[in-house]
């Protein structure tokens, strides 16, 4: 497609408010081929022009950013061993396009750093730990979004570090984020219902619940907590999950929330990141799922 100039792009989006079906259809879809560059001038017109066009350019605008995301995830999803964070920042991007993924390591950062901070050289992990969960569950005031528990938000991970507030996953997201940087044995653990954070300390294995501001959990305390929810215990539910299922988890409480409030074109377009992100598995690790 030849380069349209920025008074051919204003002319094309002046078309907008155009009435019969067929010819907007024409229209919206010149202005989907073009992608990205007519977002500044999509938001000008916003700012002047009745509720029904506006409504037009927000679905527009929603199309051509989830055009871009999707060719990236698939650039994602193709690696054998996708990076959980950039993951996260990627379905951020779904909510909020244009959030700053470095603003937010960069917080992420911040917090290592002032755990890192309060450890004498040479701490195990075991106060690593403890010292993460006082800075987040604490200091920081991390918690789960009880009153809220349905929001959006609670599963976009800036949204989630702006607010303080989550759900079990993304809270689980932030512990194991911050954890990395300090290098600390943990991983995540993705038993029905309710999101854990698993601990390695020596031979021994913990459980922590980030929604419930760090609480430790013991393999018996899991297995009561899956009993009372109306599962029997299986080994694979307190397995690691890998950055895809962690994604993907998130990904489909998005997909739930957005069906529950009728924006089925939203929960169709996350419905569809999962499937690209799940479908790109490697065979070998597809098979041992």
């Amino acid at each position: 497609m030849k380069a349209f100039s920025e008074t051919e792009i204003r002319s094309l989006i002046s078309l907008l408010d155009e009435d019969d079906p067929q010819n907007l259809d024409r229209i919206q879809q010149k202005i989907l081929d073009l992608g990205t560059p007519t977002i500044p001038y999509l938001d000008e017109l916003r700012g002047h022009c009745d509720p029904d066009i506006t409504a037009r350019i927000d679905a527009l605008t929603r199309r051509i950013h989830f055009h871009s995301l999707q060719e990236d995830f698939r650039k994602f999803a193709a690696s054998p061993a996708p990076d959980l964070e950039l993951g996260v920042w990627l379905v951020a991007r779904f909510g909020y396009p244009d959030a700053d993924p470095a603003k937010y390591s960069a917080r992420l950062d911040a917090i290592a750093d002032l755990v890192r901070r309060t450890l004498p050289e040479g701490a195990p992990p075991a106060q690593a730990l403890q010292q993460l969960s006082s800075q987040l569950f604490g200091a920081k005031g991390f918690r789960g979004n009880e009153k809220h528990y349905y929001d959006p938000d609670n599963s976009y991970l800036n949204r989630v570090i702006e607010n303080r507030r989550g759900i079990p996953v993304s809270l689980a997201v932030l512990y194991l984020l911050v954890g990395r940087r300090l290098g600390l044995p943990i991983y995540g653990v993705a038993t029905p219902g309710h999101f854990l954070v698993g601990m390695r300390l020596g031979p021994k294995i913990s459980y922590l619940d980030a929604y419930d501001r760090g609480r430790l959990m013991t393999l018996a305390d899991v297995q009561h907590m899956l009993s009372r929810s109306g599962y029997e215990f299986r080994p694979e539910y307190v397995a690691p999950a890998d950055a895809r299922d962690i994604l993907a988890r998130m990904m489909r409480n998005l997909v739930s929330i957005y069906q529950k409030s009728a924006q089925t074109d939203r929960a169709e377009m996350l419905s569809s990141l999962v499937d690209i992100l799940l479908m790109a598995r490697p065979a070998t690790t597809a098979a041992a799922k």
